[in-house]
């Protein structure tokens, strides 16, 4: 029987070593292109805000004419 602090001819399994300089780099990328896409959503969002209050504004909206007196059908005045 083996003590278990004899050395064992088993080699440990190699372990995958990630340097950080790559996951720096392949996590910059990412990064700006959310960022470039944030602004671009931003000016896009805020475009769209200021066309439609020029819609609502009611400068280019047309003008309704009204009656100026009330009509026969609705006082329900026969004459």
């Amino acid at each position: 029987m083996e003590s278990p602090n004899a050395p064992s001819n088993q080699q440990p399994s190699p372990k995958m070593v990630v340097p950080v300089d790559l996951l720096i780099s392949l996590t910059t990328v990412p990064l700006l292109v959310g960022l470039v896409g944030t602004k671009a959503l931003t000016q896009v969002a805020q475009e769209l805000g200021q066309l439609s209050e020029e819609v609502f504004r009611g400068d280019r909206l047309p003008l309704l004419k009204f009656p100026s007196q009330p009509s026969s059908i609705d006082t329900g005045d026969p004459h």
